[in-house]
């Protein structure tokens, strides 16, 4: 592997230039790399994550501070920071790869340490991605991985729900491959609906049979009810919004006896502290749909540059045949696009339901890898070994035997389960 990278003291001013240790130079220029072990370290260099991001468009909303701050802040106590910043020649900042170490329960005898990047892990986050500046993929990449070359204590790195277009990720990969590394590659599907430039053009290009659910129930629902859909604008509107949507996503899970996603306090301050944040940015789109002054229907979404996503929504069972829910994405989605939004994201999944209001199949990456001749090692080739025995199994073994395998491992997967936790 073709050094890029020197090496600073965590306690060492970056622009002391003769701090350096062990300058090493590539093409004529060299890379140092700091590591921020707390957010309270990282806030030094929030201005400079800002500039990436400004010359950066393929960065997402969750590759912000404001996103990847809120969720640290709430989710990050247990957890140790390993964020890495590379700095060219000139000091300046180039790449940042927001990491963090959490256990990973591969036995019950013992653990090991994975690396992920801040937002994975709570299952909030999607299209997260290393932070770098366009032109310096490769360089960042070998310089990250002669780094963690040199660490001892991580076994695994796992970057997952990385952008299908991540340039740092195929540069990744390539270096990875050069250094014989353990690596698995997999995919999982995304969707998202490309926004037209007009109402009209969007509902045009609606099924048939769909077509009605956008514009005869709104007429419908305003014929019943005295209706009111609005969005929070307000710091001051902002607890009761965000109750709403609580209660209306639980109502809607709990019926099928499902805990839902706001199940847990943890996340539901998470959600209060990113609303906030972004309320205050003028990213936020939280919006409710009235009934005779009730609410019935909500959706979490936000937006940054010309993408809006979709995180959560909720509503009535009670109200379900008046298609509260598509009432209210298909004023949403009005209001996107007459301010100019160009894509609608519904984030992870792909879905008969998604495809009809006209989202396009996409996916993610996520890379697992790890150092050669490592216990990290072993357990990728393990799980690559499992996946591929399963898949045998699955062509091969008729219906009936295969539906009994999947039975005996649903019995067996909790004790699993509650072993690793003890």
């Amino acid at each position: 592997m073709c050094p890029y990278l020197s090496t600073i003291a965590e306690d060492q001013h970056l622009s002391d230039v003769s701090n350096l240790r062990r300058p090493i130079h590539w093409d004529g220029r060299s890379l140092a790399v700091k590591i921020y072990r707390s957010w309270n370290e990282l806030e030094e260099v929030l201005w400079e994550w800002e500039d990436i991001l400004g010359v950066n468009p393929a960065l997402s909303i969750f590759c912000t501070p404001e996103w990847m701050g809120s969720w640290w802040k709430t989710f990050g106590a247990d957890r140790r920071m390993m964020t890495v910043a590379f700095r060219n020649s000139n000091n300046v900042l180039i790449g940042l790869a927001p990491l963090y170490l959490a256990d990973f329960g591969w036995s019950p005898l013992r653990k090991l340490g994975c690396l992920k990047i801040i937002g994975d892990g709570s299952g909030d986050s999607d299209n997260i991605d290393i932070i770098v500046r366009p032109g310096f993929e490769d360089p960042c990449a070998e310089a990250l991985l002669q780094w963690l070359s040199n660490q001892s204590d991580w076994d695994i790195c796992c970057l997952s729900m990385l952008p299908d277009n991540s340039k740092i990720a195929r540069a990744l990969a390539n270096q990875l491959n050069v250094a014989k590394w353990s690596l698995t590659v997999e995919r999982t599907p995304n969707s998202a609906i490309d926004l037209p430039s007009s109402w009209e053009g969007f509902v045009e290009r609606l099924a048939g049979d769909f077509r009605p659910l956008v514009t005869r129930y709104p007429k419908r629902l305003s014929n019943r009810y005295r209706v009111r859909i609005h969005r929070c604008d307000s710091v001051e509107e902002l607890d009761r919004a965000l109750e709403v949507l609580f209660s209306l996503h639980q109502k809607r899970w709990n019926q099928v006896n499902e805990s839902g996603s706001f199940g847990c306090e943890q996340r539901r301050q998470f959600y209060r502290l990113i609303s906030e944040r972004f309320l205050r940015m003028g990213w936020l789109e939280l919006w409710l749909l009235e009934l005779d002054g009730v609410d019935v229907a909500a959706q979490f979404c936000f937006r940054y540059r010309k993408t809006a996503y979709i995180l959560q929504e909720g509503f009535d069972p009670t109200f379900s045949g008046d298609k509260v829910g598509y009432v209210l994405r298909s004023a949403v989605l009005r209001h996107l696009i007459d301010s100019g939004i160009q894509k609608y994201d519904f984030l992870g999944g792909f879905n008969n339901h998604k495809q009809n209001w006209g989202a396009q199949l996409g996916s993610y990456l996520t890379l697992n890898f790890a150092a050669p001749h490592t216990i990290g090692s072993y357990c990728l080739h393990s799980a690559k070994f499992a996946r591929e025995k399963k898949e045998w199994f699955r062509q091969h073994l008729p219906g009936s035997a295969w539906r009994m395998l999947r039975w005996a491992k649903s019995k067996i997967a909790p004790q699993s389960s509650a072993l690793r936790a003890s």
